[in-house]
């Protein structure tokens, strides 16, 4: 009882200031992009309710920058409130161990960590594309219609064919003006299929009003089309991410999008495959910053905390200046092939992480 009691203290002491720093850093980056382009929004007589959806939608990407610092600044702080008041000093005198004192704040780092991972691969990567596409458009001064695709191409490398979509409904994957080419695998054309319509459904491909021309190895036409009013193409495999993946630019991609987007290009270029495979392993490894950071900031927090909080404070944002550069140059190594991909991504998250299990053993 007296430990849930410590536990709840101490995670109320931890989430206070971890909810002021994470609502102060949103607040500065929303003024600081308003001004941006607020001068977009006036021309475009955007209305105040989708600019606020606008800001909505940037969230979950923002989340991945100003949660780790957010942490640590919150970290920081509730742990000079508890040196001040001698708190920390009387629980480890008091017989608990420095590591069951941690155990709270472990655990909002650990589900920090876990839920931006979840946002990262589910909501974050629309999110954003959607918001980059709304800037666009205000820009532009026009009304916000971006549930289409228009002339979408796409090119199965393994099943030898070749798509050409007129309309491609971004939310329901319905297609509208569909042209697929089947090769053989000398790159002569097989057959030429045209529909009006294709839709989705039980994870196959139907076809309405339907053309089929099939054709020799010399590509000639081999008699006349055959039509169909309806058509399921069960051998196709491709799946509605598939042309997902060539609607959105890389940045706006999950981890997991960017690793189909490599297992079906095999002509991908060496330099190319590994610029996307650090993208691909630095969008896993960012959400883990936030344990890290909890990991390292609470021995460290311990030894600034003696200091005051302003020490804390410049503390924190010379460690995140050293993170980033970390996080930038391993990827920079990365991209150009120097070190394994996997390994640039991870490198500043395994430096701190080993760095704070040190400075933990040592404040024990």
């Amino acid at each position: 009882m007296l430990m849930k009691l410590i536990d709840r203290y101490i995670f109320t002491q931890f989430l206070v200031p971890l909810v002021y720093c994470l609502i102060t850093f949103s607040m500065l980056f929303v003024i600081v992009d308003l001004f941006d382009h607020l001068s977009d929004f006036i021309e475009a007589r955007t209305p105040l309710a989708q600019v606020a959806l606008y800001y909505i939608f940037v969230m979950p990407t923002l989340l991945i920058y100003i949660a780790p610092i957010s942490l640590l600044l919150g970290l920081l702080y509730s742990l000079w409130q508890l040196s001040r008041h001698n708190e920390l000093t009387a629980l480890r005198a008091s017989g608990i161990s420095f590591y069951r004192i941690t155990v709270p704040i472990m655990l909002v780092g650990l589900f920090m960590s876990l839920s931006i991972s979840a946002l990262q691969e589910t909501v974050a990567p629309r999110a954003t594309h959607w918001a980059w596409q709304f800037i666009n458009q205000q820009k532009k001064g026009g009304k916000v219609s971006m549930n289409q695709a228009s002339d979408l191409p796409f090119k199965n490398e393994e099943a030898h064919r070749i798509w050409n979509i007129r309309k491609y409904d971004l939310a329901t994957h319905d297609m509208q003006g569909v042209k697929v080419v089947q090769q053989r695998k000398d790159g002569s054309d097989l057959e030429i299929v045209r529909a009006e319509e294709a839709r989705y459904f039980d994870g196959k491909w139907w076809l309405f009003n339907v053309s089929i021309q099939k054709y020799d190895f010399y590509n000639n036409p081999i008699g006349a089309p055959t039509r169909e009013p309806l058509r399921q193409m069960a051998e196709w495999d491709e799946a509605p991410e598939d042309f997902m993946h060539e609607v959105t630019s890389m940045e706006f991609l999950s981890a997991r999008d960017l690793w189909r987007f490599v297992a079906a290009r095999k002509n991908l270029s060496d330099k190319r495959r590994a610029q996307i495979l650090v993208d691909m392993h630095a969008r896993l490894a960012m959400p883990w910053t936030c344990l890290v950071v909890t990991i390292f900031g609470i021995p460290f927090g311990v030894r600034t905390a003696r200091k005051g909080a302003l020490a804390g404070i410049i503390s924190a944002l010379l460690t995140f200046f050293f993170f980033y550069f970390l996080m930038t140059f391993g990827q920079w190594l990365g991209k150009n092939q120097f070190v394994e991909p996997a390994a640039s991504a991870w490198m500043p998250n395994v430096f701190f992480l080993l760095a704070g299990i040190l400075l933990m053993f040592r404040t024990r």
